[in-house]
């Protein structure tokens, strides 16, 4: 007990001590490191830009049915934002995006078979792809982009 009443009393005294003039506030008086500023410094690497769009918008078909209306540069954001992260590599099982020996056979299913996987979810991808903020027509805007990256 007499300890920590001694190093309580003295620990303000030592602080005190220190020359704390050339702390400043952000960086606590530690200089950035070589890895934080020099040439080798780690950054994350840079994406082109992709402009915010609002959800493609529902459209009757000719038929009746809904359609939707897909943009696939809002597909191409979606698909950034949720999916690559796996469709890049074939995390999990998922088809890697342009592999088409991957995605042929989902193709040959049909494009309606291919938005329900996505939007409730198939094998180790869950619904949205785990993403359930996503507007069901975000979902299949990325669903058409990954499609459309076939050849």
């Amino acid at each position: 007990m007499k300890y920590v009443t001694l190093l309580t009393m003295l620990a303000p005294l030592s602080l005190a001590a220190c020359d704390q003039s050339g702390m400043t506030p952000a960086g606590m008086g530690m200089a950035p490191t070589p890895m934080q500023t020099g040439p080798r410094a780690m950054r994350l690497p840079e994406l082109p830009a992709v402009p915010a769009q609002p959800a493609p918008t529902a459209a009757a078909s000719s038929d009746g049915s809904p359609a939707i209306q897909s943009d696939l540069a809002h597909g191409l954001q979606v698909y950034r934002q949720t999916c690559a992260f796996c469709h890049d590599k074939g995390i999990a099982g998922a088809p890697i995006i342009g592999e088409a020996s991957d995605w042929r056979p989902r193709l040959a299913q049909g494009m309606t078979a291919l938005y329900a996987s996505a939007l409730q979810g198939r094998n180790a991808m869950p619904a949205k792809g785990g993403n359930p903020s996503l507007a069901d027509a975000d979902v299949r805007a990325a669903v058409d982009y990954l499609a459309g990256q076939v050849h």
